[in-house]
């Protein structure tokens, strides 16, 4: 992702106007217009000062500063830095890769496929965390930190028929809270009745993901308890990758 769509995402993300981005602007003394920031979310100027790139991810309340700061800063570096950087962003993913595997030769497609897009930052201040002979932190915690970092649902162990799974995303929240072990037992369809949660794998992808079911004029209505998430209606559940049903969960504190 280049700095100009990650601009445009953190504006996207944030739901503000480009002319209330540029008043909050003001606050760090960051004087620019709403065409200015057009023109930088849509790459037809280059990334600006790192005081720039700062303030307009304060204000979206991004939590991709950082990133923001150093992918402007990337973009305008002589080809030499950048060629170095890039490189050894792709030895610390494929140290990552590697340190995962050997503590836990389980670890989810979604967590290697996030170790392999990490961007430079993000892949350099992971790596370091880890490798710091000082930091004394715990490989699996590593996992654990991917793994949510990964987004859906990620399959941690199963426990003969019982499919333990690590919950990432808030879609079935409050009830249901993100980051929550979530048990789940496999069920035949017959047995499911209207208001149960369960896992499946939505549009064919490996993210699993929560739902509720309830019954309607012949369709299957898969229902978030948050409504930012999107609900499924289907015709049966061939028609989805269905895991089972969710019986219990634990919040990890």
């Amino acid at each position: 992702m280049n700095y100009a769509e990650m601009l445009d995402q953190i504006i996207a993300e944030s739901e503000l106007s480009l002319r209330q981005i540029s008043k909050l602007c003001t606050q760090f003394d960051i004087s620019i217009t709403p065409s200015y920031i057009s023109q930088l979310k849509n790459g037809k100027l280059p990334p600006p000062s790192p005081e720039v790139s700062l303030a307009l991810a304060k204000v979206c309340n991004s939590k991709n500063q950082s990133q923001l700061v150093f992918q402007g800063y990337m973009e305008k570096a002589p080809d030499v830095i950048k060629e170095y950087m890039l490189a050894s962003s792709q030895l610390n993913r494929i140290m990552l890769e590697s340190l995962c595997k050997a503590e836990n030769n389980t670890v989810s497609g979604e967590a290697l496929d996030y170790l392999r897009n990490l961007d430079v930052l993000s892949s350099l201040e992971m790596s370091s965390r880890y490798i710091d002979p000082n930091n004394n932190v715990d490989p699996s915690e590593l996992i654990r930190e991917i793994t949510l970092s990964s987004g859906g649902v990620s399959k941690i162990q199963a426990q003969g028929d019982m499919i333990n799974f690590f919950l990432g995303d808030t879609s079935m929240s409050p009830t249901i809270p993100v980051h929550s072990y979530i048990y789940i037992l496999p069920t035949k369809l017959e047995l499911l009745k209207e208001r149960d949660v369960i896992a499946l794998y939505p549009n064919n992808r490996k993210q699993a993901t929560l739902r509720r079911i309830f019954f309607s004029n012949d369709k299957i209505l898969l229902i978030p308890e948050d409504k930012a998430f999107q609900i499924y209606i289907v015709d049966s559940f061939e028609d989805i990758d269905y895991i089972g049903k969710v019986v219990s969960y634990k919040v990890d504190l």
